[in-house]
């Protein structure tokens, strides 16, 4: 073989060579272009999938949208029938309560004697008195749910409407041999508020207080100035209130455990949830302490000073607290 064949080989050869890499470098092209169309193809059936099922949930959260919606007219209509229902209730029970507290007090201008009547004309005073203030919470019941409950606003002084508010709780503190230590501040403390309806939030705390206290046991109100606002603290060494209860003591109708098995505390569970509803309607708040069961509890109130007992309390130096035993 001739040196020009031999070349002519040799250079073939090479081609050849480079033909087979180029191709090896193709198949691998191939290959990777196939892998990808594959990754592209099962994303977009993933994405498919995808939006089929955010198109599902998104049906799922208009339907629970339509729901809540619903959900909430008929809570709503609820709400209103019971408020209804129980306005109604107490307005027909108070014109019989009327007549039985009018004809106890004619029966006891008479002249009949009788060693037992005395006993027995104050058994029902006491608990005529007691039905009034069912009636009376009933009403202020339905007036929480409908959000009616209206203030007269005037400038206030705190020791006035504690003790307001005490002479309102005595004669339950007084039947249970219970004594109230009040702190107040010495100086007046002025806020913006409706009378009636802050005795009735302490009168709510004290006779709260008293009923799940001991007979004999000490309650204390204590009230202290604090930047432009005061604070009152209600506390009692009694049962206290169970962990598990705590986080609705201020609801409506609500109740402890026991009170609700045993039926042993009375009242209707509206107390509390006065206390705080009037506590926020005049800007303030309220909240509760208690280690658990047997352990006491501590309400605490916050109310804003009005303008006046903002610049009174920034004037002067703080007082040394005035100590009422009651």
């Amino acid at each position: 073989m001739d040196k020009k064949t031999v070349a002519l080989s040799v250079e073939a050869q090479g081609k050849i060579e480079a033909l087979q890499r180029e191709s090896e470098v193709l198949k691998e092209m191939v290959a990777q272009l196939d892998q990808r169309l594959r990754n592209e193809k099962k994303s977009v059936l993933e994405a498919h999938h995808d939006s089929r099922v955010l198109r599902y949930a998104n049906g799922k959260l208009v339907q629970a949208a339509f729901d809540a919606e619903d959900a909430r007219i008929a809570a709503d209509a609820a709400i209103e029938s019971q408020s209804v229902f129980l306005s109604m209730l107490a307005h027909e029970l108070r014109n019989p309560m009327a007549s039985i507290a009018v004809a106890n007090s004619v029966i006891g201008m008479l002249e009949i004697e009788h060693p037992r009547l005395p006993k027995l004309l104050g058994i029902v005073e006491r608990q005529s008195a007691h039905l009034v203030r069912l009636v009376d919470d009933l009403l202020d019941a339905s007036r929480i749910a409908t959000g009616k409950i209206s203030l007269q606003v005037s400038t206030l002084d705190l020791h006035d409407v504690i003790d307001s508010a005490l002479d309102i709780a005595q004669p339950a503190l007084t039947a249970r041999q219970q004594a109230v230590d009040v702190a107040l501040p010495a100086a007046p403390v002025l806020l913006e508020g409706d009378a009636v309806r802050l005795a009735q939030l302490f009168s709510n705390l004290l006779l709260n207080a008293s009923k799940f206290s001991a007979p004999g046991q000490a309650i204390a109100l204590v009230a202290a100035l604090g930047g432009d606002a005061v604070t009152v603290h209600v506390r009692d060494q009694g049962k206290g209130i169970a962990m598990e209860d705590q986080p609705h003591v201020f609801d409506l109708f609500a109740q402890g455990a026991e009170e609700r098995i045993h039926g042993r505390a009375g009242g209707l569970g509206i107390g509390l949830t006065l206390v705080r509803s009037i506590a926020e309607l005049h800007g303030g708040k309220v909240c509760l302490h208690s280690d658990g069961a047997g352990c006491g509890s501590q309400f605490t109130v916050v109310l804003p000073l009005s303008r006046d007992g903002r610049a009174q309390a920034a004037a002067r130096p703080q007082a040394t607290a005035q100590r009422l035993p009651i």
